[in-house]
C-alpha cells in the first residue's frame, strides 16, 4: 500500500503519533501536542490539518470494501489547497471528493461558510463532480471526514439540503477506530515501512 500524503516526511514524529494508540481520542491529544513542538516552521493549524488528512488517506485505504465510506483509489491532493483534500472512487465506480476537517473542540458543527465548505464544493465540481440529489439513487460523491460533531444545521438542512453529502463526524470515527486493535496495528506496520 502506497501512502502518498507528505506528512509522512514531514511530521515531527510520525512512529510516537501511532506509537500506543488505539483510540481516535488519544491520535487527536498526539497531534495537538506536536503541532505545539515547531510553530513557527509548522504552524499548529497547518500540522493538525496534515496530521488528520494523512490519517484520513489511511483510513480510506484500509476500508477499501467498507460500505460506511465505499471509497478506493483515493490520493491526495498537496500542490494547491482549493478546498478539495483528496480524490477516490465511490462503490457507484464514480470520481468522488473528499474533504478533511481537523477540529479541536469535537461538540462543534461544521460550517459551509466559516469553514470554507463551499470551496470544496466548487473545486469539486469544477473537476465535473457534482453531488447527487438527495432523492437520487446512488452513493455520494463528496465526503467530508472531521473531528467535529456535525455540520452547523443551516448548512446542513437550508444550504445543502438537496445534496446528498456524506458526512463522517467525530462519532463516526469512534466507532469505527476506537480499540479497533487490527486498523492500529497495520497503521503502524504502514508506518515503519514509510
Amino acid at each position: 500500500m502506497q501512502i502518498e500524503h507528505q506528512f509522512k516526511t514531514k511530521s515531527h514524529d510520525l512512529v510516537s503519533l501511532f506509537d500506543k494508540t488505539n483510540k481516535m481520542s488519544t491520535f487527536k491529544t498526539k497531534v495537538g501536542k506536536q503541532a505545539n513542538q515547531d510553530i513557527l516552521n509548522y504552524p499548529y493549524n497547518d500540522y493538525v490539518g496534515d496530521a488528520f488528512e494523512f490519517l484520513v488517506e489511511l483510513i480510506i485505504k484500509l476500508h477499501p470494501v467498507d460500505n460506511r465510506l465505499g471509497i478506493t483509489e483515493y490520493f491526495p491532493v498537496q500542490e494547491t489547497d482549493n478546498g478539495v483534500d483528496g480524490y477516490g472512487i465511490n462503490m457507484d465506480g464514480n470520481k468522488c471528493a473528499i474533504q478533511a476537517k481537523f477540529r479541536n473542540d469535537v461538540t462543534s458543527n461544521l460550517s459551509a461558510t466559516k469553514d470554507h465548505l463551499d470551496s470544496f464544493l466548487v473545486e469539486a465540481m469544477s473537476n465535473d463532480i457534482f453531488p447527487l440529489k438527495k432523492l437520487e439513487k446512488g452513493c455520494p460523491k463528496h465526503y467530508i471526514f472531521t473531528t467535529a460533531e456535525s455540520l452547523h444545521h443551516y448548512t446542513e438542512t437550508e444550504k445543502w439540503k438537496k445534496w446528498n453529502i456524506k458526512l463522517i463526524g467525530w462519532k463516526h470515527l469512534r466507532q469505527m477506530l476506537d480499540n479497533n486493535y487490527l486498523f492500529w496495528d497495520k497503521c503502524r506496520e504502514i508506518i515503519k515501512t514509510l
